[in-house]
C-alpha cells in the first residue's frame, strides 16, 4: 500500500492595471504576458505547468482580464483551456485589487460582482464554480470582510474559503515570535472555519514556501525538504494538512523590473523537484476540502503579509499607508467621487451606462490602494506616483455623472448649450458644447484639445471620446497629455503642440440655432502661437464643426490625432471583438455595435494621415494633416445596423 503523500498548492496571483505597451518605465503589456511560444512572461507559467502536469492555482485581476481582452485575448484562451483541462481552479477576488478595509460594503460588492462577471465572460467558468478567494494584498479583518466574501446573494453564491497568510492564525506575542523565528508549527498547515463566521474556511498561505519559491539557491530546496519532512510525519499520524505557495505570478515569472529575469528557470526548478518528490502530490483546493466537512475552527485575526505590515511600514492594518498624510487627499479623491456616483445611481429608477462607466471607473481607480515606494529606504516610503495618478483620474468620475445628467435633458426640445465650467475639479476651466444628440468636453489649458464626448442617440448615453480609465503612468494630471506611451490623445492632438495653453477668445451664448467657441493658441514661446480652433454645434445635428485658423505657415504641414473609444465601457468589457473600421462616403470612423463615430473633412485642405499611434489603450486613432493655414472638419456620431 502506497503510504500516504504530503498534499501541496500552487496559488498564483496575476494583476496589472488597464496598461499598454510603449513605456520606458516599465514593462508593457506584451512583454509582461509574453510571446505565444510560451518562453517567457506569465505564459511561460502556463507552459511550464503544462508541460509537467502540476496542477495550479490562478486569480487574475479584473483589470489584467480587460487589459489581455484588448490587446492579447489568446492569453484568455489558453487559461480557458488549461481550466476546461482539470489542471487549474481559479480564484476570485475583487476587480481592481482594491484594500478593501478602506471601503464601504457597497463598493466592495460592486468589485466582487464586477470580477466574478468577468470570469464568466472571458475565462468561461460559471461564476458558482469560484469559490476561493484571495484577499488583495493580503490584507484581512474578520469582523470587516468575513460578511462580504461569504454573502450568499453574490453571483457566486457566495465564497467557501479565503487564502489568509499563516501568521494571521496567531495573534500578539505569538505572531511576533513567529515573524522572528518561523519554527515548523503543523497547526499552521490546516485549514479552519473562521470564528463568528457563516462557515467561511481560512487556508494558511505558508510564509516558508513562499520565501523560498522560486529555487534561488540549493539553500531554498534543502528549507522545503526539511519542511516535507516535517510534513510527512503530520501526514503519517493521519493530520490533514497542506503546504500552499501563493504569491504574485509577476515573481514566478520573473517579470522585470521588480522581479530577477531567470526567476522562471529557477521556478522549473522547484516545478521538477515536485514532480520528483514521491511523497508529494499537487492538489487543487476545492477538491481538496471536499474530503471532509467538519473542519475545526480558529481565530483569524486582522493583518496582512510579514514583509508588508513590518519592513514595507503599511503596518497590520494598513493604516501606515493608508493614514499617512500623503495619502489623505488622494483617498478622498475616490471617496468623495464615489459617494456623488453612488447616491445618483441609487436615485436612478433605470439602468444608466454611464453611471455603469462610472462606478466602473471608480473601482479601478481604487487598483492596490495606496500603495506606497520607499525612498532610501522603507522608513520613508510615499506614495507611488501610479497610485496617486490612479487615484487622482478618479475625478474623472464627475465627468461622466454630468453626461449621464445631460442625457436626462435630451428631452428637453432644441436643448443648445454652451458652459464653462470646472466639472471635474482639477482647478481648471472646460467648455461644453452639447445638443440632444452629443456633447462635448473641451480643454483649453490642456491643447486646446476634446477630452470627452458623448452620443445620446436613441436614448443610450455612451462615450466615444475618452478613455479616463486606462493607465496614466505617472501622470497625475487630470487632463494633461501624455506623451510616452500615447494613451489618452482625446482629440485635436497637435503633434508637437499637444501641451500648448488657449485660451478663450470668443464664445457665442447659443441663438437660433448655433452656439460657437473659438480658442487661440497662447503657447508662450510656441511655433503654433495664435493657432485658432473654432467649434460650431447647431441644434439637431449629431455633428460638431471644427475649424483650424490662422495656422501659423511655419508648423505646416500640421498633423493632429484623433483619438477614438466609440462606447468606451463596452470597449473596455468586451475588447475589440465588437469594433469594426468605418467608411461611408467622405466619412471615416470606428463603429462599435451600432454607434459609429466618424470623422469628416469639408475642405481640400484637410488629408487622411497615418497615426503615430493607431491603437492605443482602448481606442483607435485617426489622423489628418492640415496643408493649408485654414481647414475644416466634421466629427459625430451615427447609429446602424450592429448590437
Amino acid at each position: 500500500m502506497r503510504p500516504a503523500r504530503i498534499p501541496v498548492a500552487i496559488v498564483h496571483h496575476a494583476n496589472q492595471y488597464l496598461i499598454t505597451n510603449g513605456y520606458v518605465n516599465r514593462p508593457g503589456i506584451g512583454e509582461t504576458i509574453g510571446p505565444t511560444d510560451g518562453s517567457s512572461g506569465l505564459r511561460a507559467i502556463l507552459e511550464l505547468h503544462s508541460k509537467y502536469d502540476i496542477p495550479f492555482h490562478l486569480h487574475i485581476s479584473g483589470t489584467l482580464i480587460e487589459t489581455c481582452a484588448w490587446f492579447d485575448p489568446l492569453f484568455l484562451e489558453e487559461i480557458s483551456d488549461l481550466w476546461r483541462a482539470g489542471l487549474v481552479e481559479l480564484i476570485g477576488s475583487t476587480y481592481a485589487q482594491n484594500i478593501m478595509t478602506l471601503f464601504s460594503q457597497d463598493f466592495n460588492r460592486f468589485q466582487l460582482e464586477e470580477e466574478l462577471r468577468l470570469y464568466q465572460a472571458w475565462l468561461g467558468v460559471s461564476t458558482s464554480d469560484v469559490k476561493g478567494f484571495w484577499i488583495p494584498e493580503r490584507v484581512w479583518d474578520t469582523e470587516r470582510l468575513a460578511e462580504t466574501v461569504r454573502n450568499a446573494s453574490l453571483c457566486n453564491g457566495g465564497y467557501r474559503y479565503v487564502l489568509a497568510d499563516d501568521r494571521l492564525f496567531l495573534q500578539g506575542d505569538e505572531r511576533a515570535s513567529f515573524d522572528e523565528q518561523r519554527r515548523f508549527d503543523p497547526s499552521l498547515y490546516k485549514p479552519y472555519v473562521v470564528k463568528d463566521t457563516s462557515g467561511l474556511i481560512a487556508l494558511p498561505i505558508s510564509t516558508e514556501m513562499r520565501l523560498n519559491m522560486p529555487f534561488q539557491s540549493r539553500l531554498n530546496e534543502e528549507k522545503l525538504d526539511q519542511l516535507m519532512n516535517e510534513l510527512q510525519q503530520e501526514v503519517d499520524r493521519g493530520e490533514d494538512v497542506i503546504a500552499i505557495y501563493g504569491d504574485d505570478m509577476e515573481k514566478a515569472a520573473g517579470i522585470p523590473p521588480m522581479w530577477d529575469p531567470q526567476s522562471i528557470q529557477h521556478y522549473e526548478l522547484f516545478l521538477k523537484w515536485l514532480t520528483n518528490r514521491q511523497d508529494v502530490v499537487s492538489v487543487l483546493l476545492g477538491d481538496w476540502l471536499n474530503k471532509r466537512t467538519d473542519w475545526p475552527s480558529r481565530s483569524v485575526g486582522p493583518g496582512t503579509y510579514m514583509e508588508l505590515a513590518g519592513i514595507f511600514g503599511a503596518g497590520e492594518d494598513y493604516s501606515g499607508w493608508a493614514g499617512s498624510s500623503a495619502w489623505a487627499p488622494y483617498q478622498q479623491m475616490i471617496e468623495k467621487a464615489w459617494e456623488s456616483v453612488f447616491t445618483f445611481a441609487k436615485g436612478q429608477a433605470a439602468p444608466c451606462l454611464l453611471i455603469d462607466l462610472a462606478i466602473k471607473h471608480l473601482l479601478a481607480s481604487a487598483y492596490e490602494t495606496g500603495w506606497h515606494d520607499p525612498g532610501v529606504s522603507w522608513e520613508d516610503a510615499s506614495p507611488a506616483p501610479w497610485a496617486r495618478a490612479l487615484a487622482s483620474h478618479a475625478r474623472a468620475a464627475y465627468v461622466l455623472l454630468k453626461a449621464a445628467e445631460w442625457q436626462q435633458d435630451t428631452d428637453s426640445e432644441g436643448l443648445l448649450k454652451l458652459e464653462v465650467q470646472d466639472i471635474d475639479e482639477d482647478g481648471h476651466e472646460e467648455v461644453i458644447l452639447r445638443n440632444q444628440d452629443l456633447a462635448v468636453v473641451i480643454s483649453p489649458t490642456y491643447g486646446g484639445r476634446i477630452l470627452y464626448a458623448f452620443s445620446f442617440k436613441e436614448q443610450a448615453g455612451r462615450m466615444f471620446i475618452g478613455n479616463p480609465t486606462d493607465d496614466w503612468n505617472l501622470l497625475e494630471e487630470l487632463n494633461g497629455f501624455m506623451d510616452t506611451p500615447m494613451n489618452h490623445p482625446g482629440a485635436l492632438a497637435d503633434y508637437g503642440y499637444e501641451h500648448d495653453v488657449y485660451e478663450i477668445e470668443s464664445s457665442t451664448s447659443p441663438e437660433d440655432f448655433q452656439a460657437e467657441l473659438v480658442l487661440v493658441n497662447r503657447g508662450v514661446n510656441s511655433p503654433a502661437y495664435g493657432l485658432k480652433k473654432r467649434f460650431l454645434l447647431n441644434k439637431n445635428e449629431s455633428r460638431i464643426r471644427i475649424r483650424y485658423e490662422q495656422i501659423p505657415p511655419a508648423i505646416l504641414p500640421l498633423s493632429l490625432d484623433i483619438g477614438m473609444s466609440t462606447d468606451y465601457l463596452r470597449l473596455i468589457r468586451e475588447g475589440r471583438a465588437s469594433l469594426d473600421s468605418y467608411t461611408e462616403g467622405g466619412k471615416r470612423g470606428i463603429r462599435a455595435g451600432n454607434l459609429f463615430a466618424w470623422v469628416y473633412p469639408t475642405t481640400s485642405g484637410v488629408k487622411w494621415h497615418i497615426p503615430r499611434s493607431p491603437v492605443f489603450g482602448h481606442g483607435i486613432c485617426i489622423g489628418l494633416t492640415l496643408t493649408h493655414f485654414e481647414g475644416s472638419f466634421d466629427m459625430g456620431v451615427d447609429c446602424g445596423y450592429g448590437s
